[in-house]
Formats: C-alpha cells, sequence, structure tokens
C-alpha cells in the first residue's frame, strides 16, 4: 500500500480541505489596514499640505500659512472617521436607549 500524499508537504493552517478561512484575513473588497493608512494620509494629511502651499504661493506669510494649514488638518482628521464609514470600511455605531 503506497500513499499518494506521502512525499508532499502538508497544508499550512487554515490552508487543508474542509477548514474554515482564517478569520483574519480581509475578505474580497473589504479594506485592509493598509488601505486604511492610505485613506488617512489622503484625506488628512495632503489637503492640510496643500493648503499650506497655496496660501504661502499666494503670499501668506510662514506662520499664518502654517497655522491654516494645520487647521485644515485638524478639521480633516474630525472628518476621516466619517469617511471611513461611508466607504463602508466600518460599522456605524449602534445607539444605545
Amino acid at each position: 500500500m503506497t500513499d499518494p500524499q506521502a512525499g508532499q508537504p502538508s497544508p499550512g493552517p487554515g490552508q487543508g480541505t474542509g477548514h474554515p478561512r482564517h478569520p483574519g484575513a480581509p475578505r474580497p473588497g473589504q479594506a485592509g489596514i493598509g488601505s486604511i493608512f492610505v485613506l488617512a494620509f489622503i484625506v488628512i494629511l495632503v489637503p492640510g499640505v496643500l493648503v499650506y502651499l497655496v496660501s504661502h504661493a499666494l503670499g501668506l506669510a510662514l506662520g499664518p500659512a502654517s497655522l491654516l494649514g494645520l487647521l485644515t488638518v485638524i478639521v480633516c482628521l474630525g472628518c476621516y472617521p466619517s469617511v471611513l464609514v461611508r466607504l463602508g470600511w466600518v460599522r456605524r455605531r449602534s445607539r444605545r436607549r
């Protein structure tokens, strides 16, 4: 009696037949942690830097242009959670009564 599987490596955890999919792996279409960080960079930091660059290029001094860029970053930071909810990457908070 020979086993056809004898010379082949065993499948890793969660890769064998009949095993459920690894619960920590993102499903297709679901955002991973890298996607959330890239979105944070685009939604929070990029607008602040652009506001700073445009206002400084239009003749605003370094200090006020920096403060305006910082204010933009703070406002975008407040809007970031709603962007995640609108994209469907996080669930809405359930209201407790």
